[in-house]
């Protein structure tokens, strides 16, 4: 079973890029499923965005996110494959 984790919100971006590799459209689900498994599409994102993520979905073996709870756009949330989201780069020290 996939474990989820709650973490310290950090922020993300939905690029142009990200959205040309995803065919213009990053669905967002009501929970860390697949539809087969149940899940629904509460929203589409079709332009780039600002989000911040909440919670993760480990993959089985608990190392790598595979799923992004985020917060976007005024308060909405919901869950994003991971690959579909960018994390800012960090400074170089």
């Amino acid at each position: 079973m996939f474990k989820n984790r709650t973490v310290d919100p950090y922020a993300v971006k939905i690029t142009k890029s990200i959205l040309s590799k995803w065919n213009g459209e990053i669905r967002v689900w009501d929970s860390p499923k697949s539809a087969i498994e149940g899940a629904a599409v509460l929203d589409k994102i079709t332009k780039p965005i600002s989000a911040k993520v909440l919670e993760e979905q480990m993959d089985m073996y608990g190392s790598i996110p595979q799923r992004a709870r985020i917060q976007y756009s005024r308060n909405k949330e919901g869950w994003v494959i991971y690959d579909m989201i960018e994390k800012p780069k960090t400074a170089k020290k």
